[in-house]
C-alpha cells in the first residue's frame, strides 16, 4: 500500500492498537522513516475529548529522551488526527526475552527505563501503562518506552492523574499496576515506578511478583517476602533486591519517591557487581544476529554472560 496523510507517504499497516491503525511511513520532507498512528476514530468528532487528546499529545511531545519513543508531530487537520513517532525497529520486551535475564543486563535496561521516567516526569508526562508490552527492545538492545504520557487514550480505562476521577477498578485487572490504580483512585509519578519495579522483577526472575502480592497494600512477611525477586533468582544480591522490594511497596508513601534516587541506586548496584566480576565495563547490550532459535527467543537477541 502507498497512500498520503499530510506529508507522509503511509508505506504498510504495522499495527492496530489502542490509538487506532499504525504505519510504517516515510517522511518526505524530513527523509526519514516514522510511525504514524491514525488517531481519528479514537478520538471521535467531540470537541471537548479532541481538545483534550491534544492536549496530552503536546505534552507528550515535550519529553526527549534516548530510551523514549519520541513524538515528532501531532497533525490535526479537519478531517484527520494523527501522531508521527519515532519508528523503533525491534521486538517488544515480552517478545524479546523468555525467563529471567543475566542479573547486569537486566539491571542496565532498568538503568535506562528509570532514566525514560524520569525525563518524561520531569515535563509533568505520567505513562501509567509501563509493562513489557510497552517497552521496545532495539536491535542495538536498548530500552525504548512506547506511547509515553498517551495511555489513556491507547487504554481507556487507567486511573487518571492526581485529582481526576478514575474508571471502575473492575475495568481491567492488570497486575504490572500499582493498586490505588487498580481501585481507580489518583495516580502520580509514583505509580510509575511501581510498574517499573514489576518489569524489573519480571525480567529478573522470568515470573509476576506473586502470592497475591500485588493486590495487597499491606506489609508483612508474606508480601515482602514475595517482592524479593531473589526469593526466586539466587543470583540477585541483597543490593538489587532491596531496590525492587521498594519500588513495589504497597504504600506510595514507602516507595522511591522520584525515578532519580532509583536510577542512581541501580547504577551503584551495577558498579558494584562490575566491580565484584573484576569487569569495569557492563555486559554488552549489542544484539547477535538470530541464528540461535533453538536456545530461546532472548537468546536471539541478546549476547548471553560468560
Amino acid at each position: 500500500m502507498t497512500e498520503q496523510l499530510g506529508h507522509y507517504n503511509l508505506l504498510e499497516q504495522v499495527g492496530n492498537g489502542g490509538l487506532g491503525p499504525a504505519f510504517r511511513a516515510r517522511d518526505t520532507v524530513a527523509g526519514r522513516t516514522v510511525l504514524v498512528k491514525n488517531a481519528t476514530e479514537r478520538v471521535g468528532p467531540d470537541s471537548a475529548t479532541r481538545a483534550r487528546f491534544l492536549k496530552d499529545a503536546h505534552a507528550a511531545a515535550t519529553v526527549s529522551h534516548p530510551n523514549v519513543a519520541m513524538l515528532f508531530e501531532v497533525g490535526d487537520t479537519p478531517d484527520q488526527l494523527f501522531l508521527v513517532f519515532e519508528f523503533v525497529s525491534g521486538e517488544t520486551l515480552d517478545q524479546a526475552y523468555q525467563g529471567a535475564l543475566d542479573v547486569r543486563r537486566a539491571l542496565d535496561l532498568g538503568i535506562q527505563l528509570a532514566e525514560a521516567l524520569g525525563a518524561a516526569h520531569a515535563q509533568g508526562v505520567l505513562h501509567l501503562d509501563v509493562r513489557p508490552a510497552n517497552i521496545m527492545v532495539t536491535i542495538r538492545g536498548h530500552a525504548k518506552l512506547l506511547d509515553t504520557g498517551l495511555s489513556r487514550w491507547t487504554t481507556g480505562i487507567l486511573a487518571p492523574a492526581r485529582g481526576e476521577s478514575g474508571p471502575s477498578p473492575g475495568d481491567r485487572a492488570a497486575g504490572d499496576r500499582a493498586a490505588e490504580q487498580r481501585r481507580g483512585e489518583s495516580a502520580d509519578h509514583r505509580s510509575d515506578l511501581f510498574s517499573l519495579g514489576v518489569v524489573l522483577f519480571e525480567i529478573l526472575t522470568g515470573r509476576v511478583p506473586g502470592d497475591g502480592a500485588l493486590s495487597n497494600p499491606g506489609s508483612g512477611p508474606s508480601r515482602a517476602a514475595s517482592m524479593r525477586p531473589g526469593a526466586v533468582n539466587a543470583a540477585v544480591p541483597d543490593e538489587l533486591d532491596a531496590i525492587v522490594e521498594r519500588a513495589l511497596a504497597g504504600r506510595v508513601e514507602d516507595r522511591y519517591q522520584s525515578a532519580v534516587p532509583l536510577a542512581a541506586e541501580l547504577r551503584s548496584v551495577a558498579a558494584i557487581l562490575a566491580v565484584r566480576s573484576g569487569d569495569r565495563e557492563p555486559p554488552s547490550l549489542v544484539p547477535r544476529r538470530r541464528v540461535q532459535a533453538k536456545r530461546g527467543r532472548f537468546s536471539r537477541w541478546f549476547r548471553l554472560s560468560s
